[in-house]
């Protein structure tokens, strides 16, 4: 008898076992990581750059280790549809239109069949700025292959707010930028796009409202993969340029897993001055993680104290900034490793400090 029940406990081990990890690796296989680049060139600030070199050596990368380059929006409507992508599902997209996009990134990506996004600000290629591609090069892409995705009409901060402007009256600016945008796109190139990229990444609660009006999926440059536990209007990035553009560092960004949040108590996007220690409290659904070796840094890269909280059911931390952010972006990112494997989970909150007289 006693061996009898045994054989039941053990059965009913292994269906409680299949039953939860389906959920797991549906989790685990509904992201993607998107790559952020602006310039393509060794003659650009380096800040904002990758070379050449820098690009195909990325691109090399994701072929030879089987990544899945994929059109961004249809990433998104599988986030959206609560459906199954690829593990390591990638997206790539370049910010602002710049020339050297055309000039240097475009060839290598049509020639190894690669789709990409391109998120334009119409102005400056109206005004035929050199540093800008051209409305005939963007058809180009577009019809190699690139989607063309918004930053409004003139790429505007849009968490800023100009001096004595009320809410209403940024919001009905900010619109206005949108919509005109959205003209010069439907009349120059016929498409009216669905995605926006927050110029500088940078957006206040106010900005995601519009976005969510006007029915764009909109992507910051916190770090992190997409996937359906962040908001469609903010959804994560990682940037490809700059000092992100070594590959030994990308390699990590790329495996990364989604941090399955819960809920995020974080407060306004926007801080008082005086809070230089902004405070973050990140609930967690349970899952593969190893919450004993989270580590959390700011966006220099320096240490961000972090206390776990919660129980094991319902897992929970809270972010302290050790040293004080200074005025503007404020980023809290958090990586915990894998239970079995050497990836990791990577959680992000940016936050923005401005100075006394709300400028940054």
């Amino acid at each position: 008898m006693i061996k009898a029940l045994n054989n039941r406990l053990w059965q009913l081990v292994l269906l409680l076992t299949a039953a939860i990890l389906p959920v797991t690796e549906a989790i685990a296989a509904r992201h993607a990581v998107i790559l952020q680049y602006q310039h393509i060139s060794d003659r650009t600030p380096p800040s904002k750059s990758a070379t050449l070199k820098d690009f195909i050596s990325h691109l090399d990368y994701l072929e030879q280790n089987n990544y899945k380059v994929w059109p961004l929006e249809k990433i998104v409507q599988r986030i959206r549809n609560k459906q199954k992508l690829p593990d390591r599902t990638v997206a790539i997209t370049f910010d602002n239109a710049y020339s050297s996009v055309y000039e240097n990134a475009l060839p290598q990506l049509v020639r190894r069949g690669l789709p990409f996004t391109i998120f334009v600000a119409a102005a400056p290629i109206m005004k035929e700025h050199p540093l800008y591609m051209s409305w005939d090069q963007l058809t180009e892409a577009h019809r190699q292959g690139g989607t063309i995705g918004s930053m409004g009409l003139m790429a505007t901060n849009m968490a800023k707010t100009l001096p004595g402007e009320f809410p209403e009256q940024k919001q009905a600016r900010l619109k206005r930028e949108l919509e005109m945008n959205e003209k010069a796109l439907q009349k120059k190139l016929g498409i009216k796009p669905t995605l926006f990229a927050y110029p500088e990444g940078q957006a206040d609660s106010q900005a995601k409202k519009l976005i969510k009006q006007m029915g764009y999926t909109g992507f910051g440059l916190q770090q992190g993969p997409a996937s359906r536990f962040s908001s469609t209007t903010y959804q994560p990035r990682f940037a490809a340029t700059g000092s992100a553009k070594n590959i030994q560092n990308l390699k990590v960004k790329l495996s990364s897993l989604p941090m399955p949040v819960r809920r995020v108590k974080a407060g306004n996007s926007i801080l008082l001055h005086d809070n230089n220690h902004p405070e973050a409290v990140v609930e967690l659904y349970s899952g593969s993680y190893v919450l004993s070796g989270l580590r959390c840094k700011n966006g220099q890269g320096l240490p961000v104290d972090h206390y776990l909280r919660g129980s094991e059911n319902k897992p929970s931390f809270m972010l302290k900034s050790r040293q004080g952010e200074d005025v503007g972006l404020v980023e809290y990112y958090c990586t915990a490793p894998h239970d079995k494997s050497s990836r990791f989970y990577w959680f992000s909150h940016t936050w923005i400090r401005p100075n006394e007289d709300g400028s940054w």
